[in-house]
Order: C-alpha cells, then structure tokens, then sequence
C-alpha cells in the first residue's frame, strides 16, 4: 500500500541525548538504563537500482497519540536487481540493544524513542536498533496504526487468507479503549476465507493458540495477501489513486518515504509476484535464553546466516 509522509516529521539523523525536549515524558528505569550513548546518524540513501530496507511497525496506538509498544515489527529488503523481496519478523519480546539505551525489548524501542528525545523520533531509533541487530542499514520505515491496517484492507475489499489449522483463543484483547482489560473468546476454521480488516487483524495478532513465533508467521501471511489482492486489482500501476490512498490512510500512517520514492516502489512492485517473495523469522530455534528481567536473545550467528541469505536473494531455509 501506498501512502505520503504525514506532517510530523522524521529526522534524517537522530540528534543527542542532550537534545532531549525538556517536556518529553519520561521512561521506566528499565527503559532508560544505560541512556549515556547517542545513537549514530541515519543511513545513506541508497541509488535508485541498489536494495532498499524497509522496516515495518506495527502498532495498537493512534499515530499521533501516546506513543506504544510496537506490535509488528518486520524488515522489508526489496532488491530491484534481482526483482526479490524478503521479509524479516522479528519476536516482539527478543532483548536487544537499543543503541543509546542499553537493552530492552525490541518492541520497546519506538516508544522510548518517542518518549525520551520527542515525537518523530521513535522510528529512527526502531530503525537504528534493528539495522545494529541485523548488521545492515535500514533506510525508511512505515508505521501503520490498528485503524490504518485495518482501512487499508478494506479499501482494497478484504483479502483471502488460507488458514492453515483451527485457531482458538479465549482471551483475545477486546482494546476498545486505552486501559481495557476485557477479552473475548476468537474462532478461525481451518481453510480459505475472505477476511475484511477486522477479522484480519484479529487473525494477525492473537497469539494465545500458540506463541509469538505462530503470529509472525500471520503476520507475513497477511501482508502476502494484502500484495496479492494489490496485484488481483492492477493498484500498483493506478497511480492516479495514490491521493485517495494517502487522504483514506493521513490519520494511521507515517513514513518516511518521499513520494518520490513511493513511486519507484511502486514501479519495481509490478514487476514482483508472490514467487518472488521470501520470507524468514527469527524464530523459536534461533535465540537463546537469558536470565530474569531479559527475555531472550538471538544467536548472533544464526541472524548473521539469516540475514545472508535474505539479502542474497537465497531459498528460505527449511521449516
């Protein structure tokens, strides 16, 4: 999906902790730990025909509310080359360090960003902390709200999505408003079936039937449908429809994509199918677990073979 850059804006590099709003909100002592460090400047943009990387963020809060924890946190390596993409979810409890921080949850680093150094600044530490995890540059991100990710299923009429096995959850968050508590008892029959935003996101996020790694898992099927009901419909060489798409989506989304570039993109995605497209995880047989407050960290060697074959354009590697 295609959108503009909102007004709130990004930096192209993140300044010093001494650049702190004197207003800003402050962290928990846990998040804030080890705040000594600025993070470094943000990467070069790279030339029209080299791979781009995308980071993915995904969150339950309004984009410009309280700022929360990333939900959906996924790099997007786009190799015009080769006509290649790869996605790479990551678990949103993986401990990672947050440069300028010290260690944290990876999804923690959006918000401490946004918290401690100002609003628009999340994004470029997400960036930052995942580009340092992953050892190569992250140029742009998204960040799409709840709302957004379910309006933009629904502009394009819903998507089908092959639900691989029977899902029961008996707790999924209600989330009607900041603080609800309340859950409720979710189905999903195993087989194809059209979903409109809703249920989509539903089926993106409950994770109570198993674990953080089966919800990334659909948490990529998604966006592989979304790409593939954008194609069924010819979208991404409408771009006469790009305005309606970013006026539908001003109030979910924020990136820091210049339309330009959006364009481009959108160019190179008429070229992919879905064959084109792999995709990896950090998952349950790469991390290692670590001692009470952490949770659990990557093996650097794995991320390293993994991040190698995402960006050769290598087969994924076996489940």
């Amino acid at each position: 999906m295609i959108v503009t850059p909102v007004t709130l804006p990004e930096p192209t590099s993140i300044p010093s902790a001494s650049a702190e709003p004197p207003s800003a909100p402050q962290v928990s002592q846990e998040e804030s730990a080890g705040a000594s460090v600025a993070p470094t400047e943000q990467p070069a943009e790279p030339m029209p025909d080299e791979p781009v990387n995308i980071l993915l963020l995904g969150t339950d809060a309004r984009v410009d509310g309280e700022p929360t924890r990333t939900d959906a946190i996924i790099l997007v390596h786009l190799n015009p080359r080769t006509n290649r993409v790869s996605l790479l979810s990551f678990p949103r409890d993986l401990w990672v360090e947050i440069p300028g921080y010290g260690y944290n949850r990876i999804n923690a680093a959006y918000p401490i960003g946004e918290l401690r150094m100002g609003p628009g600044y999340g994004a470029a530490l997400a960036k930052e902390t995942v580009s340092k995890l992953v050892g190569v540059p992250v140029h742009h991100f998204v960040l799409v709200n709840f709302e957004g990710f379910k309006t933009i299923i629904d502009l394009i009429g819903g998507i089908t999505i092959d639900v691989p096995r029977p899902i029961d959850d008996p707790k999924y968050p209600v989330d009607a408003y900041p603080g609800d508590v309340r859950t409720m008892e979710i189905h999903f029959d195993a087989g194809e079936q059209l979903m409109d935003g809703e249920r989509a996101l539903i089926y993106a996020r409950t994770r109570h039937a198993d674990n953080d790694f089966g919800r990334n898992q659909r948490q990529q099927q998604v966006l592989m449908a979304i790409f593939n009901r954008v194609r069924e419909q010819n979208l991404l060489e409408q771009l006469t429809l790009l305005d309606d798409y970013t006026s539908a989506l001003r109030d979910y989304v924020r990136t820091d994509i210049p339309r330009s570039k959006m364009v481009w993109l959108a160019q190179v995605g008429t070229r992919l199918s879905a064959e084109d497209v792999q995709r990896y995880a950090i998952d349950s047989k790469m991390i290692v677990a670590l001692e009470t407050p952490a949770t659990f960290a990557a093996d650097p060697v794995a991320v390293r073979e993994i991040v190698d074959k995402m960006t050769a354009g290598g087969e994924p590697p076996s489940p």
